[in-house]
Order: structure tokens, then C-alpha cells, then sequence
């Protein structure tokens, strides 16, 4: 931070040796991404780092008085309020309403520990401005209502006409944005006529459905309503789930626009069906449980696949196999290809350019185990084998 800071002053100011006149000096905006970026390693997913992450932005706010107003407000870009005690001291705090709010995660009473009723959440919800990220942890009674609040369209007049008046471009577009992201891990009590009769003013770009008994009507109507922008679908629900049955029946009206789709349990074959709609597929990610094979060959041959994410079980073997099946052409589609050259030669896996492996085995491991052939194919064909943790094979996968 205190180089970020150096730089800054340097570059504003030059040879000027008064550090006071440039700090005073210094634009709120450079300030306020300067606190920003130091922030930005903290881990909102965690009570205790959240918890770190706050202490820092306060202890800014005292650096000098230029840099209590950009510290509050990287304060309130991001929260995280899983206990009433927390929820009540964010609305009463005079700041309410005075920044924008781009990442908010609500939790439940019924998600554990001390949790947020129902109520609660809905004025928390009411207050907070701007929020383009919003996980709901699991409610009792939390009304549908909430998600057509004219605060999660993006713009909102008093707020607008402000930020037109102080010229700040930055807090205008984080204004306008409006709800992007959604983490849907609650399900409503409302009655479906509720539901149906849902007016939702936000366009979600990504969407992730947990595995909670979400009311029939609920899914079509949220994809639906963001059926031409959705680009992002993470499914952490099963089959067996009861809302499974009306995000099959939703899910063609979504298909055409995703670019990423993950997938945490095996699809039953009637959502598999309409894989084929997954033209601009260019991000696949699927969980150990999920029947690899019968994803990729359900995708059209017109999708350009760019990144594969793989969660591996002992089944490295199998995968690799797999994966350089569909890699490799087969003699019959190389001929196939070599008299027609718009064909596609290895399908949806034509245009792979990374692998991605969460965790894997070492690397003399990861070839002794199957894998040989694999990263062997990946190289020469130019596909980056990513791995982000490497772990000891022969003993366990998974840590405790």
C-alpha cells in the first residue's frame, strides 16, 4: 500500500516535497483504487479475514482526513453480515446509503450459527445501494419480493443526480451496473401466483442454483428474465432435487447464451438433451460425479470449447483416456476432415486451449497413474494443462 501510495504522490506531484499538499491533493477516486486494490486480497468467504479486512479500511480512514471518505467507501463495496448484531449496526449506521454496495452476502438463520431472519434481510436488502454480487444463504421466511427492489436495478435517482453533479465516472458506472451475480442459496415460501407475477429489473450475468427445493415456478421466471444475458450457470443441484424438473424445462431459454457452465452432480438425461443448444460453450467445468463423456458428446459440434475444468476423483485413468480419445482424431474423421475442411475434426475439443485440475496428483505421480498420455497429447497440441494444487496420490486425495 505505502508503495502503491509513493507512486502516486510521485506521479501527481513530481519533485513536490510537501507529502501533506499532495496527499490533500490526491484525487478521491485514485485514493479509493488504491484502497481497493490493498483490499482486495482479503477472503469475504471467511468471517475472519472479512473480519481483518475491515480493520484495515478503518485503521485507513485514519491515515488523514482525505482518506476517511475512500476508505468508507471500499468499507462498504463489499459485506458480509451473517449476525443481527452486525446487520443492526449496518442500518444504523449515518453512512447508509452513502456508498454503493457491489458485493453483499446475506446468511439465514437456518445456514448456521447466529444467522439473519427473514425480516432482517429484507431491510438490509432495502437499504443497501448498488449491489452487482448478492449471495442469499438459506431463510425461513424470506419473501421473493426482495429481488424486484428498484435498488438492485442499478440506477436510482438521488444517487445518479449526485454522482452527475460530482463528476465521479467510476461510482457511475458501479451505479448503473445493477445485479450481475447471483448466489441462490435459499428458497422462497411465497405462493407461485407471487412468483409468476415477479417483475425483476435486473439482467443477471451470472447465476449459481445450490441444491434447496426452489419453487417450481421460481427458476423459469429468474432465467427467463435473463435469458438473453446470462453467460454464467454453476449447478450445485441434483437430479433428485424437486426444482429439477422446471430448470429442465427453463434451461433451453438460457442455453443459447451461456459461455460458461458448471456442473457439481451428473445431469439427468432430459437436461443432457439440451446440451445441444450450447453453441457459444466456451467454458465446461464438472465435478468428479458428473458422466464426462456423456457431457462432451452432447455438446453441438459448432461449440468452440476454450477451457476445460476437471475435479478428479481416483479416476485419473479413465478421465485421461477420456479426454485424449476426444482429443486425438480417429482415423475415419481425420479422412473426414482432410475432404471437408469446415469439418471438426475432435468436436467440441477442436479448440481446447487449457486444462484446468483444481487439485491432482505430483507430477511424477500424475504419469505413473495414468496420465502420461494425457499431458503427452496436451503438449502437443498446445492445450496448457493448469493444475492449482498438486497432492500426494498414493496416500489420500482430500485433505481432512
Amino acid at each position: 500500500l505505502i508503495a502503491l501510495l509513493l507512486l502516486a504522490l510521485a506521479s501527481h506531484h513530481g519533485d513536490d516535497d510537501d507529502d501533506d499538499d499532495a496527499i490533500r491533493d490526491l484525487p478521491f477516486e485514485l485514493v479509493e483504487l488504491i484502497l481497493d486494490y490493498a483490499s482486495s486480497d482479503y477472503d469475504l468467504d471467511s468471517a475472519k479475514s472479512a473480519s481483518a479486512r475491515s480493520l484495515f479500511l478503518r485503521d485507513c480512514a485514519t491515515v488523514s482526513r482525505q482518506f476517511s471518505s475512500p476508505a468508507q467507501a471500499c468499507l462498504w463495496a463489499s459485506l458480509r453480515i451473517h449476525t443481527p448484531a452486525h446487520a443492526k449496526r449496518v442500518l444504523g449506521s449515518p453512512a447508509l446509503g452513502r456508498h454503493g454496495t457491489r458485493h453483499l452476502d446475506l446468511a439465514g438463520v437456518h445456514a448456521g450459527h447466529d444467522g439473519l431472519s427473514g425480516t432482517t434481510a429484507a431491510r438490509v436488502l432495502a437499504k443497501i445501494r448498488g449491489v452487482q454480487w448478492l449471495r442469499l444463504g438459506d431463510f425461513g421466511r424470506l419473501s421473493v419480493r426482495v429481488l424486484q427492489g428498484d435498488n438492485l436495478a442499478g440506477a436510482f435517482p438521488l444517487l445518479l443526480v449526485l454522482v452527475l453533479v460530482l463528476g465521479c465516472e467510476r461510482a457511475l458506472t458501479l451505479l448503473l451496473a445493477g445485479l450481475r451475480t447471483l448466489h441462490l442459496a435459499t428458497s422462497f415460501p411465497d405462493k407461485p401466483a407471487t412468483i409468476a407475477a415477479l417483475r425483476l429489473p435486473f439482467h443477471l450475468r451470472s447465476l449459481t442454483l445450490f441444491n434447496r427445493s426452489y419453487a417450481p415456478s421460481l427458476l423459469p421466471t429468474l432465467l427467463t428474465a435473463s435469458r438473453h444475458t446470462l453467460t454464467s450457470l454453476t449447478l450445485l443441484t441434483g437430479s433428485s432435487s424437486p426444482s429439477y424438473p422446471s430448470l429442465v424445462r427453463a434451461f433451453p431459454s438460457i442455453a443459447p447464451s451461456l459461455v460458461r457452465l458448471s456442473l457439481q452432480h451428473r445431469p439427468s438425461p432430459a437436461l443432457v438433451a439440451h446440451f445441444a443448444l450450447l453453441a457459444r460453450l466456451e467454458h465446461l467445468e464438472c465435478h468428479f460425479a458428473v458422466d464426462l463423456a456423456q457431457v462432451l458428446d452432447a455438446l453441438p459440434s459448432t461449440a468452440r470449447l476454450r477451457t476445460l475444468e476437471l475435479e478428479l476423483d481416483y479416476n485419473l485413468a479413465d478421465v485421461a483416456a477420456l479426454v485424449v480419445a476426444r482429443l486425438v482424431p480417429s482415423p475415419s474423421s481425420s479422412s473426414l476432415s482432410s475432404s471437408s475442411p469446415s469439418s471438426s475434426s475432435a468436436g467440441p475439443l477442436a479448440h481446447l486451449e487449457r486444462l484446468r485440475i483444481p487439485r491432482a496428483p505430483r507430477a511424477a505421480e500424475f504419469r505413473e497413474f495414468g496420465g502420461a498420455a494425457l499431458l503427452d497429447v496436451c503438449r502437443e497440441r498446445g492445450v496448457e494443462v493448469v493444475v492449482g494444487e498438486t497432492v500426494a496420490w498414493r496416500t489420500r486425495l482430500f485433505a481432512d
